[in-house]
C-alpha cells in the first residue's frame, strides 16, 4: 500500500476518534477534533473557576454562562476547582483544573490583559491575566461565535442549535496599555469591559476588571496651587509675562522651589486620597502664559523648547513620591506650547508624557499629511526619550458635533503610526456631551475600541460589522454616503481640523443631492421605527451643513430645520458643540431665519 493510501485510512479509522487529545499526531500526520458545547437546548458543560478567581474571573464565567444561554437555549453550571475534574469543561483562568492538563502558559507574556484560548479535548481553556486577561478572553471566544456589542444597547448574539467550536490555540497581548475612547456611549461599563476599554472614564468597577485609573486628569497646576489661596501673598508662583507676575491665564513658575515643593506635597496627598488611582496628572492649564522670568527662560533657551521646564520640574516631582509609591507615575502634557521635546533632558521611568495632535489635519494619516510634518517631527523626537509615551488624540468636531468629519479612514493609519512610535497609551476624545450622538459617535467608538486592542485589525470589516448591526437595511446607503463624503473632502486635498466651519468641507450641491438620496434609500429601507431613528440621527450632520452654508431660506430648508430639531431631541441630543447646547442653537436659528424652531 502507498503512504498516501496508509494516511487516509489511518484517518479515516474510528479507533482514533476517541481519546483526550485535542490534536493527535501519527507519524507527523495531524488530525484535529471538534468540540460541541451545546446542541439542540442540552450540554455536557460545565464552566470552572479557580476557589481564589479574581472579581473580573467570576464575572467572566457569568458572562459565559448568560451569553450561552442566548444562543443556545442552555444554562452551564459554574463550579470551583475544588470539584474533581470530569466529563467536559470550560476552563476559566489560572486554576487546579488548568494545571492538570500541562497547558504550556506563559503568564508573564499575558501580563494582567493578555489571554489564551486552546482547546484541549474535550475541554475548553481560556486563561489570562486575573485583573482582566481572562474575562477579554471570554468576550473574545464569544466574539468567535458571532457575538458583537456594538453600543451599551444594540447588541448581535446569534441563537444557534448547535455550538460547535473547532481547533483554537490563540494568545492576544495587547500592545497598548491605556486605551480610551472618550464617547458618551463608550462610559458605560459592560460597552468597556466587552470591547476591550480599559480607560479612567469608562463606568468599570472591580468585577469588570477596573481600569486605568488617572487622578485629576488634566490641567492641574491651578488645581495644585489655586490662585485664589495663593496669588495674593505669593504671585511668584505664578508666570511672569512681560515683566509681570499674573495668574490671568497664566502657568505656574516651575522653577521656584516652593512651587515643587506644594506640589509634592499636593501629590501625596492626592496619591492618599485616591489610592486606587496609578496615574497623577502634573500638567499645563488649557492655555499658553508661560513663565518668562529669568530663571524659567534660561532652561527653556537651554532645552530648545518649553518643554524644558515642565519636564525638569515632573522629573523632581515624580523622583519625590517614587520610593514610597513606586508603581505610581507622573503625567504630563506635551501640549501646543510644550509639544516639542527637550534638547536635553529626558523624562524618568515614571513619568508619562501624554502628547497632543491638536493642531494636526484629521482628514489624512498623520504620517501622509505635509500639515502634519511638524507634529511627525515632534512625536519622533518624544519616542526616542520617552520610556512611557501617552497620546491625546482628537476624532471629532468639537465646534461642531453634528458636522460630516471624514477621519473614519485615518483612525486606524493614525493608531499604527503612534504604535510604531512607541506609543503605549491613547487617549481618544470625541463627543463626551451628556446626550452623545454627533456625527457618527457610535460607530468612532466602537471602530476606536477595536483599532486600540489590535492596531492591525481590519478595521472596514470592524466598520461594515458595525453599520449592519446598527443600521440593518439601511446599511449599504449609509456606507455608500461614508464613502461619498470621505472622497469629496479628504479625497480632494481637504484638510479638514478639529474646529473648522461646515464651509471647509466645500461640499457641492451635487454631492449633498447624493447625499439626500442615499439617506432616502436608507429611510425607506429601515426595517422598524427604531433602525429608521439611527438613520434620521446620521442623516443630521448633511442637514447641519446646509442650514450652516445656505444664503437664504427657502421651504425646503425650513422643513429641514424642524425635521432636525425634532429628530435631535427624539435622541436626547444635548450639545451642538463642546461649549453650546442644542437649545443655544435653537436661538441662532430662529435669530437668523425667524423660524419658531
Amino acid at each position: 500500500m502507498k503512504r498516501r493510501e496508509f494516511l487516509k485510512a489511518i484517518i479515516a479509522s474510528p479507533l482514533l476518534l476517541s481519546g483526550c487529545g485535542a490534536i493527535k499526531s501519527i507519524r507527523g500526520l495531524t488530525m484535529r477534533e471538534k468540540l460541541v458545547l451545546a446542541e439542540n437546548g442540552r450540554s455536557e458543560y460545565r464552566i470552572v473557576i479557580s476557589k481564589e478567581a479574581s472579581p473580573s474571573e467570576r464575572h467572566a464565567a457569568r458572562e459565559l454562562q448568560s451569553f450561552l444561554k442566548q444562543i443556545a437555549n442552555v444554562e452551564l453550571p459554574i463550579v470551583t476547582d475544588e470539584a474533581e475534574m470530569s466529563g467536559k469543561e470550560i476552563i476559566l483562568g489560572r486554576n487546579r483544573h488548568l494545571e492538570g492538563l500541562n497547558v504550556d502558559i506563559d503568564w508573564g507574556r499575558l501580563g494582567d490583559e493578555g489571554f489564551r484560548i486552546v482547546t484541549v479535548h474535550p475541554h475548553l481553556v481560556i486563561a489570562g491575566g486575573r485583573l482582566r486577561g481572562t474575562m477579554y478572553g471570554v468576550y473574545t471566544f464569544l466574539e468567535s461565535l458571532g457575538c458583537r456589542w456594538f453600543t451599551s444597547k444594540v447588541s448581535r448574539i446569534p441563537r444557534m442549535d448547535r455550538v460547535e467550536v473547532g481547533p483554537m490555540d490563540e494568545t492576544q497581548v495587547p500592545v497598548l496599555e491605556y486605551r480610551e475612547p472618550f464617547y458618551t456611549d463608550a462610559f458605560d461599563g459592560d460597552w468597556a469591559a466587552r470591547n476591550k476599554a480599559n480607560g479612567t472614564h469608562h463606568r468599570l468597577d472591580e468585577t469588570r476588571g477596573g481600569k486605568v485609573k488617572y487622578s485629576h486628569f488634566v490641567h492641574t497646576f491651578y488645581s495644585i496651587i489655586p490662585p485664589d489661596k495663593y496669588f495674593a501673598e505669593h504671585p511668584e508662583y505664578f508666570s511672569e509675562i512681560d515683566g509681570k507676575r499674573t495668574a490671568e491665564r497664566a502657568q505656574l513658575c516651575l522653577t521656584n522651589p516652593d512651587v515643587l515643593r506644594i506640589t509634592i506635597e499636593t501629590v501625596k496627598r492626592w496619591i492618599k486620597e485616591d489610592p486606587e488611582a496609578t496615574i497623577f496628572s502634573v500638567s499645563q492649564n488649557d492655555w499658553g502664559g508661560w513663565c518668562q522670568c529669568e530663571n524659567c527662560r534660561r532652561v527653556d533657551e537651554e532645552e530648545g523648547s518649553h518643554s524644558g521646564t515642565i519636564i525638569r520640574f515632573v522629573n523632581k516631582v515624580a523622583e519625590a513620591i517614587e520610593k514610597e509609591h513606586p508603581n505610581v507615575f507622573i503625567d504630563t502634557l506635551a501640549y501646543q506650547y510644550s509639544r516639542k521635546p527637550p534638547r536635553i533632558t529626558r523624562p524618568r521611568h515614571n513619568v508619562i508624557v501624554r502628547l497632543c495632535s491638536i493642531e494636526c489635519c484629521f482628514s489624512h494619516p498623520l504620517a501622509e499629511c505635509p500639515e502634519d510634518r511638524s507634529f511627525v517631527e515632534d512625536i519622533r523626537g518624544w519616542a526616542r526619550i520617552t520610556e512611557r509615551l501617552y497620546v491625546w488624540d482628537y476624532v471629532t468636531n468639537f465646534a461642531h458635533y453634528i458636522m460630516p468629519f471624514p477621519n473614519l479612514f485615518s483612525l486606524k493609519p493614525n493608531v499604527k503610526f503612534f504604535v510604531e512610535h512607541n506609543v503605549k497609551g491613547i487617549f481618544e476624545e470625541g463627543n463626551y456631551s451628556p446626550g452623545g450622538h454627533g456625527e457618527f459617535a457610535e460607530l468612532r467608538a466602537y471602530m476606536l475600541a477595536k483599532i486600540l486592542w489590535d492596531p492591525d485589525c481590519d478595521d472596514r470589516k470592524v466598520m461594515d460589522e458595525f453599520l449592519e448591526g446598527y443600521y440593518g437595511k439601511g446599511a449599504p446607503f449609509i456606507r455608500d454616503y461614508i464613502e461619498l463624503i470621505h472622497r469629496e473632502t479628504s479625497g480632494r486635498g481637504i484638510h479638514v481640523h478639529i474646529f473648522d466651519p461646515p464651509k471647509k468641507l466645500a461640499l457641492s450641491p451635487q454631492v449633498i443631492a447624493e447625499a439626500e438620496r442615499l439617506f432616502d434609500e436608507a429611510e425607506r429601507a429601515a426595517e422598524d421605527e427604531e433602525v429608521l431613528m439611527r438613520v434620521k440621527v446620521a442623516r443630521l450632520p448633511i442637514w447641519y451643513v446646509r442650514m450652516e452654508t445656505a444664503d437664504r431660506l427657502t421651504p425646503e430648508l425650513e422643513r429641514i430645520a424642524v425635521e432636525f430639531f425634532r429628530v435631535a431631541a427624539q435622541a436626547g441630543i444635548t450639545n451642538i458643540s463642546e461649549g453650546r447646547r442644542i437649545d443655544w442653537y435653537r436661538g441662532v436659528i430662529r435669530e437668523r431665519w425667524g423660524l419658531e424652531v
